[in-house]
């Protein structure tokens, strides 16, 4: 599989970065289209690096699987 776990990990690590960053915006109160925006380039900016490094390991660790 040489570029299944990249689909799988980079919007996995995104969207479960932007989705804790939604969820704290709203529970702050920070209400409107804003808060949507900004978790997704959070999501972005932080889950790619994440997935990428954690499709390397999954590689690193178990070559054959």
């Amino acid at each position: 599989m040489k570029y299944g776990w990249r689909l799988i990990f980079i919007p996995l690590w995104a969207l479960c970065i932007a989705g804790a960053a939604l969820t704290a915006f709203l529970a702050l109160g920070w209400v409107g289209w804003q808060p949507f925006a900004v978790a997704a380039v959070i999501g972005a900016v932080a889950g790619i690096p994440a997935g990428l490094w954690n499709t390397f390991k999954v590689r690193r660790d178990d070559p054959a699987w």
